[in-house]
């Protein structure tokens, strides 16, 4: 299995296209599994494949204008899908930007919320794909 552990920071949470808030630092865990290949009828591998993704981690103090995202999804569950976009703090590219696509928020309670939208604890979270910009 192939591991990379990413810390962002500068961070804006949006929901198709729309920032709905943002987030003091998140960690996020980017793996992938080898899979063996086999042809029909063979016993041996023909090739080592990438195999399944998985994307997760960890939102830290994280803000959620929670008026704007009642009025963009009225009748949406509070746990809709939402993109992530940030800065590399670390590694061996600092300043890169990074897209997570597609999280989801693996346990959420609204009452977690303060008043003003900060969120008191933090939010772990999975998502499908994620992206690197030049």
């Amino acid at each position: 299995m192939v591991k990379q552990r990413i810390s962002i920071k500068d961070v804006d949470l949006s929901i198709n296209g729309s920032v709905i808030g943002g987030a003091e630092e998140i960690t996020c865990t980017v793996s992938r599994d080898n899979e063996e290949a086999y042809e029909g009828g063979t016993y041996k591998p023909v090739e080592i494949v990438d195999g399944k993704l998985h994307v997760a981690g960890t939102i830290t103090r994280a803000f959620i204008d929670v008026d704007l995202l009642n009025e963009l999804m009225p009748n949406a569950a509070l746990t809709a899908p939402f993109d992530i976009r940030g800065s590399i703090a670390n590694g061996k590219t600092p300043g890169r930007t990074i897209n997570i696509f597609g999280a989801k928020l693996d346990s959420f309670d609204i009452n977690s919320l303060t008043i003003d939208g900060y969120a008191k604890n933090a939010l772990p979270f999975k998502a499908l794909d994620w992206r690197l910009d030049p």
